[in-house]
């Protein structure tokens, strides 16, 4: 799909060791030890799902073990400074999304530089992050939402588990463009956003965390924060159409430590182009209402670094 710019190491047995410990060299075909893919949000969300699709198709038709860890915290930058700070051996890879690749780096400190501490391997997925009320809610537009937070400063609640990461960042920036005073709520994870929005603590949510709670009619979306129109609703206006400061996506892929050997990243761009022409993937798709999506580690690269010097200028040129 064409998009506009927006995102087990081989070891061997070798010897032993003065201590009768083997030694590791690459002379086994990759992978000769157990994956683990770390997804740095919480379980139950479409970040999950996106490393969970991968982490199963490995496990269970490549018959290669492969597992995903959760280690969500701090905007999601602490599963992600774990990738960076892992041994590049292809046993410890990690779950890209824009937010703490793309803008969290320019607003708070980090321990990794998303330019230089790691390998883009493949994207396989991008999912629209969406603005969405309950069913029942009054607010059938983003303009009613919007002229709402005009009138009553302080009283149109509105959250998300992505603290300073990309959907808050879109959305934040929106509501200012409007002149709106609405009320951030930040949560610590997508399902916990959205039991607050159903249970009626906040007026909308932001994330792309809605697939389930759409099909079951429990949530109205009322615009997509990027420039992809979401297949099933054609007409829902995105920030791209409405010239927002900032639209994104949420793009989903893998990603190593820096340095990752190339028979590992041949490996993963191989089973993600075998995940998705299995039907798991049209699975998965229908599911987090995602587009599929295939960046090779080149042109991963290319937009993930694209991205968030992107971002960091808009970050920059609106004060945020």
């Amino acid at each position: 799909m064409n998009r506009r710019g927006f995102l087990l190491s081989s070891f061997g047995v070798a010897g032993t060791g003065i201590l009768g410990l083997p030694r590791f060299s690459y002379a086994q075909a990759y992978p000769a030890r157990p994956t683990t893919i770390i997804v740095p949000f919480a379980a139950g969300g479409a970040g999950d799902l996106s490393g969970r699709v991968i982490a199963d198709f490995a496990s269970n038709q490549k018959g290669d073990p492969t597992a995903v860890d959760f280690r969500p915290g701090a905007g999601a930058t602490i599963g992600t400074a774990q990738v960076a700070e892992s041994t590049a051996d292809g046993t410890t890879l990690g779950l890209y999304s824009v937010s703490p690749f793309g803008t969290t780096p320019h607003l708070q400190k980090v321990s990794y530089d998303p330019l230089t501490s790691f390998t883009y391997v493949a994207a396989h997925v991008f999912v629209p992050i969406a603005f969405y009320v309950k069913a029942d809610s009054p607010f059938a537009t983003w303009d009613d939402a919007v002229k709402f937070a005009v009138d009553n400063p302080g009283k149109f609640r509105w959250g998300t588990a992505a603290v300073r990461g990309a959907a808050h960042l879109a959305t934040e920036a929106a509501f200012r463009r409007a002149k709106a005073q609405a009320t951030f709520v930040p949560f610590k994870g997508g399902s916990e956003a959205m039991t607050a929005l159903l249970g009626g603590h906040i007026e909308a949510s932001v994330s792309s965390d809605y697939g389930p709670q759409l099909d079951a009619g429990q949530v109205r979306l009322l615009a997509s924060t990027g420039t992809e129109k979401i297949a099933a609703f054609p007409d829902l206006p995105t920030f791209g159409e409405m010239g927002q400061p900032i639209a994104v996506e949420a793009t989903y892929g893998l990603v190593g430590p820096a340095g990752l050997p190339a028979e590992v990243v041949t490996y993963w761009n191989d089973a993600v182009k075998e995940l998705q022409a299995a039907p798991e993937f049209a699975d998965y798709l229908k599911v987090v209402k995602g587009g599929q999506l295939y960046w090779n580690s080149e042109e991963f690269t290319e937009r993930a670094k694209e991205a968030y010097t992107n971002l960091g200028q808009a970050i920059k040129e609106l004060g945020l």
